[in-house]
């Protein structure tokens, strides 16, 4: 047999998976004893000592794996050079500092060990998190809601709004302004295309000078916000009214109407507005 004598911490470190620690079989050789399954065949220690007993491990002990049993809560469930990962105590090392730790570990001193950095969950801005969740202002943790390609989409998955940007549901009030609300400035509404609404600001109470399609709104626009007879038609619960073109009297000798006039007869109507009411 071919005998090993290192530093404990050395073989420790460099040859074992977590089972040099947690190992059941220790062959009744006592406390001391311990196995390990390196990438050369299987080895037994003795304390320090280590002989090289074959090419091949017994079954469930694989080079770079460990045999199951080895559950666990939490990292101080684990011996040292190991921590928790996803219930079972893997291996990552010893250390004193974070530079003796591999990529994406830290260095525990208090268990001199290696372990995974945990995710950064702190946040400053909505782009700060992934897709799906946003940044919440009390917390400056990242809150998962859903994902989305329209305020509708949102609305329909309990929230107030999508950010089109990042196709993310968020709570709260919509900055670029949405379908409904009340107008209370005298800025012009823009002409908006069939199928459309034009938008309203929530801190202004001001049109946008931007339309959305009404299918994607999250807040359902009123009457009044339809300026095309299809969509005031469609609505269901609006009145529409009309303006007659070349109107007259037939009992006046075709007189230009008057208004409040019950006799006029036009030659044509177009829309005029949409309000509520059937």
């Amino acid at each position: 047999m071919m005998k090993h004598s290192i530093p404990l911490l050395v073989a420790m470190a460099t040859l074992a998976g977590c089972q040099l620690y947690f190992g059941e079989n220790d062959n009744g050789r006592g406390g001391g004893s311990w196995t390990y399954c390196g990438q050369d065949g299987y080895y037994e220690c003795n304390d320090e000592d280590c002989y090289w007993s074959g090419p091949e491990c017994p079954a469930g002990m694989t080079p770079g794996e460990q045999p199951g049993g080895f559950e666990c809560k939490d990292s101080t469930d684990c011996a040292a050079g190991c921590y928790c990962g996803d219930g079972i105590c893997e291996e990552a090392g010893f250390c004193t500092q974070d530079s003796d730790c591999g990529n994406g570990y830290t260095c525990n001193e208090m268990r001199a060990s290696c372990e995974p950095i945990e995710p950064e969950t702190s946040c400053v801005t909505d782009y700060d998190c992934a897709i799906g969740s946003y940044c919440n202002p009390d917390t400056l943790k990242c809150d998962a809601t859903c994902t989305c390609a329209s305020n509708a989409e949102a609305a329909n998955q309990g929230y107030n709004y999508c950010d089109e940007d990042r196709t993310t549901c968020l709570p709260g009030i919509d900055p670029a302004g949405d379908c409904g609300g009340p107008v209370t400035c005298n800025l012009g509404r823009p002409s908006c295309p069939e199928g459309s609404v034009a938008t309203i600001s929530p801190f202004t109470s001001c049109y946008t000078g931007e339309c959305q399609a009404i299918n994607t709104c999250g807040m359902a626009p009123g009457c009044e916000a339809f300026t095309n007879e299809s969509d005031c038609a469609g609505a269901g619960n609006c009145s529409l009214s009309y303006t007659g073109i070349n109107c007259r009297n037939p009992n006046n000798n075709n007189a230009p109407c008057a208004a409040g006039s019950t006799s006029c007869v036009c030659d044509s109507y177009s829309f005029a507005t949409c309000s509520d009411g059937s």
